[in-house]
């Protein structure tokens, strides 16, 4: 019987237009922090690949080898000036290449799958945290219909039958660059994600 928590980070490689995926360092950052303040919790964390169909592979596949008690996928939008907490996935996608130059292969994700799955993070009290703490956060019930909404759509699939929480997290496109996230710094955006994992472990 497994006595310790299991969280899984995730974060996603370059894409068109995209060179560098803040989304992907950020994770690592994160989980380097993490460890040291919760010793107790183990955390795994991942790297997708912006495509089509690896993309949600690889986190299917750590998914099942982390046998998660939280998930926290992270994602970059040019659109976002701070944290943005995505309250759903859409059963859809975009005709737009991938990071391989592909298109998705229909215009649904499932084609037997709902409209939307709602996520299961505790969405309000994380946007209460961050506020408190003066963080810029918003919600969204549109995660997109490119490769972010489609890993956060089979996430909630999977662990629709399980207790674990799973949701996704926006973060600027900027912070790329350095401090320069919009409203967000990246000392902020390390901040907030320790705080976002606080409240999911509660």
């Amino acid at each position: 019987m497994r006595m310790k928590t299991s969280v899984l980070l995730t974060g996603f490689g370059p894409f068109p237009g995209v060179a560098v995926n803040a989304s992907g360092a950020l994770v690592g950052r994160v989980a380097q922090a993490a460890r040291k303040r919760w010793p107790r919790v183990i955390f795994h964390t991942a790297t997708l690949p912006t495509e089509w169909t690896s993309g949600p592979e690889r986190a299917r596949r750590a998914i099942e080898r982390a046998a998660p008690d939280v998930i926290v996928h992270f994602g970059v939008s040019r659109k976002a000036e701070g944290f943005v907490v995505e309250k759903r996935g859409a059963n859809a996608c975009v005709a737009i290449d991938d990071g391989a130059g592909r298109l998705p292969p229909l215009a649904v994700l499932e084609t037997d799958g709902p409209l939307f799955r709602p996520a299961t993070l505790p969405v309000g009290a994380i946007v209460a945290r961050l506020r408190a703490l003066s963080l810029p956060v918003i919600t969204s019930d549109d995660a997109g219909s490119y490769l972010c909404n489609a890993v956060l759509f089979q996430t909630l699939g999977l662990t629709a039958k399980s207790k674990t929480r799973a949701g996704f997290i926006h973060i600027p496109v900027t912070l790329a660059g350095g401090n320069k996230g919009g409203a967000l710094t990246s000392r902020q955006a390390l901040a907030g994600s320790l705080e976002i994992i606080a409240e999911c472990l509660r």
